[in-house]
């Protein structure tokens, strides 16, 4: 948790065209930690910050994100391998758009690097949002 903890504090600070708050919930088993609001929807972030090379999901994550794609939902994952060398460290954005069973399966929609790029990351996140409804408007 204290990676994910410090991860999240990334997040908080570069992601500022969005209303974002951290859920820690021991009462709903899966809900991702990040609630979402940008002018173009709603949405989740699941944070990951361990040294996988995928981002590691247990069942009741793999259930909630799931079914809130099923509804018509937005989820996205962040994902940080700590694994990798600080200078070839690279924080990856998932969107899963179908059920899946095996989050090795999953396929990156934006990677950039930990020192920087969080301008393109909040955008590739607000075009993504942006493209399920055409009014909603990205600077």
């Amino acid at each position: 948790m204290k990676n994910e903890s410090a991860l999240w504090n990334k997040v908080k600070k570069n992601l500022t065209e969005m209303f974002l708050t951290r859920i820690e919930s021991s009462t709903i088993n899966g809900i991702p930690d990040i609630h979402g609001v940008a002018k173009q929807g709603i949405f989740w972030i699941e944070l990951k910050s361990d040294h996988a090379k995928y981002p590691k999901l247990n069942k009741w994550q793999i259930v909630w994100i799931n079914k809130y794609v099923k509804a018509g939902g937005v989820v996205f994952i962040l994902h940080e391998n700590l694994g990798e060398a600080l200078s070839k460290r690279r924080l990856r954005l998932y969107r899963p758009v179908s059920a899946f069973t095996d989050p090795r399966t999953l396929v990156p929609s934006f990677s950039f690097s930990v020192t920087g790029q969080w301008p393109d990351l909040q955008r590739a996140i607000l075009q993504e949002l942006a493209q399920r409804d055409p009014e909603a408007r990205v600077a």
